[in-house]
């Protein structure tokens, strides 16, 4: 990827779901510090350490699930239903003017033609200082996506993997000995 920036082919290095550590592993085996960071950020995940680190990296923050991934208790949330409220905008628009304040990429996802007109509509009001910190309350550290840092996988899955890809693979190379004893391996392998 350094090499097609370098040549002028990309225009930007991205990346998604980074965290603080992937992204100082990153700044030690590349030459080019990722441009932008898509990452989950939303009222009830604010990612304020991740977030500061990109700014003084220079890195810009696009949040990934923007609103919650429509998640009906944080769009029913009266602390931001009294925003909204006060500003004559949804929640959603709110959300959104709250993350344009933060400085960060937001892309909505929507296929409602009237959601997406008003996720356009946020550019006719601002949020006070005291408005972004009540939001900022609403930070619980609850994500709505599986943790990049890694997850647990169960033991009993990787055993069950592994007699998986064992049975496949005898199963396979016995079905190419019994093909090459007949002589059928051509077509044992257009079948396959």
């Amino acid at each position: 990827m350094e090499d097609l920036y370098m040549e002028g082919r990309i225009k930007v290095i991205g990346v998604a779901n980074f965290e603080i550590e992937h992204l100082e592993q990153l700044k030690k085996q590349s030459r080019i510090s990722p441009m932008i960071n898509q990452i989950e950020t939303h009222p009830e995940f604010q990612q304020h350490d991740l977030h500061d680190y990109m700014v003084r990296d220079r890195i810009l923050h696009e949040a990934w699930g923007p609103l919650g991934q429509g998640n009906k208790a944080l769009l029913e949330h009266p602390v931001l239903v009294e925003i909204a409220r006060n500003h004559q905008k949804s929640v959603a628009q709110v959300i959104l003017r709250w993350h344009i304040n933060r400085g960060i990429v937001i892309i909505p996802k929507s296929s409602n033609l009237q959601r997406i007109k008003e996720n356009t509509e946020i550019f006719d009001f601002d949020l006070s200082d005291k408005e972004m910190d009540r939001i900022r309350q609403l930070n619980t550290g609850k994500r709505y996506s599986v943790n990049p840092t890694g997850y647990m996988i169960s033991p009993i899955y990787i055993r069950l993997m592994k007699l998986f890809v064992k049975i496949s693979v005898g199963w396979i190379l016995n079905e190419i000995a019994q093909s090459v004893r007949t002589g059928g391996l051509h077509a044992f392998m257009v079948n396959f």
